[in-house]
């Protein structure tokens, strides 16, 4: 963890203004505690099974459910034939649409009866992407999940630390999220570190599948000769596959930036943000989760600098919440701040992973 804890000291120390937005949107974020609903949700099985507890959520075609008697349970939701809750939750449908209200046993097997203000609607569980209590209590809401990986090269004496930090909170019209990674490279020459701190909000719209966001992040990188680099953009990004088995999301963005080199030269500038990212689970025996992102910076200020970032994940949970972990990223910059730096850095780890829900 000392690397982790140096990453931290280091943002604070290069950017206290960023740090203190970081610290601030994310105490907004927990400002919401309230309590948990009681367990009196009712899951009834199509084996006739029934479940009594609290429904904590539903994603990736999982349901899950709190219990006195046998703590937390994953339910596949194809299995559930009717939910019965006197409680209001947040319902995402497979075409985009968020509705709020309670829910109750539809009129067959396989539906559920969603109340609103204005009215009952009756949906069949393919309908349903996710699932989420509005009056729950925060560690209810919020997703967070840590690794710790480790990759070594016998012949070429290189050894590689990483640490990531995930965080996810989502309410009735947003999603935020905090994401870092911390990593130091040794051989037998030198060491090296790189750092990355992300906030994001994707705030939710009128139409389905379309949100709006704002982020801002911090990266320092010696690989690529960065002391740091801080950002603040905006945009908008659109769900174009939306299952219970995966998601596809792509966003555009304009964001400015301000970077110093390790040898002291500062440079501000603009830049598009294109993203592309792709998630996909598997439930069964092992449960896997695949993920996938990049993004491309064109610079808008600066003739010809392109940047671009990419990373992959596999989690497979190995035990109930703790996972093997296998992580690969890389970064490019056609234009380096510190053009004695190379213009492309990378790394691949394994390790165990544990999330906290």
């Amino acid at each position: 963890m000392t690397c982790f804890f140096a990453f931290l000291c280091d943002l604070c120390r290069h950017r206290n203004r960023l740090s203190l937005v970081l610290l601030g949107c994310f105490s907004l974020l927990c400002s919401q505690w309230s309590f948990a609903h009681g367990k009196t949700d009712v899951v009834t099985l199509y084996n006739g099974d029934r479940l009594t507890g609290e429904i904590q959520s539903l994603l990736g075609g999982r349901l899950s459910l709190s219990t006195d008697a046998m703590g937390s349970v994953a339910i596949e939701w194809q299995e559930v034939a009717s939910v019965n809750s006197d409680f209001n939750f947040d319902i995402r449908l497979i075409d985009g649409d968020r509705i709020f209200g309670n829910i109750k046993p539809g009129s067959k097997a396989g539906t559920i009866a969603f109340t609103q203000i204005d009215g009952q609607r009756e949906l069949s569980w393919n309908e349903v992407i996710e699932l989420r209590p509005v009056e729950d209590d925060l560690t209810d809401r919020i997703d967070i999940y840590m690794s710790a990986n480790y990759a070594f090269t016998k012949a070429s004496g290189v050894s590689q630390t990483e640490f990531h930090v995930d965080l996810d909170y989502e309410d009735e019209d947003s999603l935020n999220s905090l994401n870092t990674r911390a990593t130091v490279s040794d051989t037998d020459e030198e060491k090296t570190t790189s750092s990355r701190a992300s906030l994001s909000r994707r705030v939710w719209t009128d139409r389905a599948s379309i949100y709006r966001q704002v982020f801002g992040g911090y990266e320092s990188n010696d690989e690529l000769g960065l002391d740091y680099r801080v950002s603040l953009g905006g945009g908008v990004g659109r769900y174009f596959i939306d299952t219970n088995q995966s998601n596809l999301v792509a966003s555009v963005s304009l964001q400015v930036l301000e970077e110093r080199s390790e040898l002291g030269d500062k440079q501000e500038s603009a830049e598009g943000v294109i993203t592309l990212s792709y998630d996909r689970w598997r439930f069964d025996t092992p449960e896997l989760n695949l993920h996938f992102d990049t993004s491309v910076y064109p610079s808008l200020t600066e003739s010809g600098r392109v940047r671009a970032d990419s990373a992959a994940r596999i989690r497979w949970e190995i035990i109930n919440d703790l996972f093997w972990d296998l992580s690969a990223w890389g970064s490019y910059d056609s234009s380096a701040i510190d053009q004695a730096a190379g213009q492309f850095d990378w790394g691949m780890t394994t390790g165990l992973g544990w999330k906290f829900k």
